[in-house]
């Protein structure tokens, strides 16, 4: 005569991205379905393994989101970006504040479509501060790819991260970034457009450390311990 048990409650708050049996097969899908987010109502996106491709889709990171996968290896996110400068168009990943990028591979294979998209971005940060730890980055095809931008204002936490580009590893535009532990590998793997207080901390850096336009980083900034392929010190002009 006893009633049957309650069910045990799930997780709260918790999107799962999968092939098979996932709430969502598209990362870009489980974010969109998303849209209480608050800091007292925080979200995870667990993403399975496998290679999502979404096209020309973008996946725009929301605060109070965290978006992980199963590993740099085992979790790809694959799409096609390009626009005609720096900007969040060319971008597959847009950064927010309060929001996390984990254990993830980034890939832009962007090739234009038209004559004067020459740009593609793996991702760009735009007045945004996110965490990205434990990512490879990897952005090929178009004329000028850039690994991660940051820009205006941003000051993201950048560690552990692997960025392979046939052009900028890294961009540093009127932002203060924290990059540590990471591997940046481009042709510089790291410019410094303007980096009032950025800090390039014990990465390994490939193709050198560019400044443009002649930009004097700031008593705030700290550039310390990083190192070419060949184990050699590298500097930050």
């Amino acid at each position: 005569g006893k009633p049957p048990p309650a069910p045990e409650p799930g997780l709260l708050n918790v999107v799962t991205v999968s092939p098979q049996y996932g709430d969502y097969t598209s990362p870009v899908d489980a974010l969109n379905s998303i849209t209480n987010a608050a800091e007292d109502n925080q979200y995870v996106i667990q993403i399975g393994p496998g290679v999502y491709d979404i096209g020309y889709a973008q996946i725009k990171m929301e605060s109070w989101v965290k978006i992980e996968g199963a590993g740099r290896s085992f979790t790809v996110i694959k799409g096609s970006r390009t626009s005609s400068a720096d900007e969040n168009e060319a971008a597959m990943v847009i950064g927010a504040n309060h929001a996390a990028l984990m254990r993830v591979g980034i890939v832009n294979t962007g090739t234009g479509i038209g004559t004067d998209e020459t740009y593609s971005i793996g991702i760009r940060n735009d007045n945004a501060s996110p965490a990205i730890k434990h990512v490879k980055v990897t952005v090929v095809g178009s004329v000028n790819n850039v690994g991660i931008s940051n820009n205006n204002n941003s000051e993201p936490a950048i560690e552990d991260v692997r960025v392979f580009v046939p052009g900028t590893g890294v961009i540093v535009d009127n932002s203060s970034p924290f990059i540590v532990d990471s591997r940046l590998a481009g042709s510089p793997g790291l410019q410094l457009n303007d980096s009032p207080g950025s800090r390039a901390v014990n990465n390994m850096i490939i193709g050198g450390v560019e400044v443009y336009m002649s930009v004097t980083p700031t008593s705030g900034s700290v550039c310390r311990g990083n190192y070419d392929q060949y184990l050699m010190d590298v500097d930050c002009p």
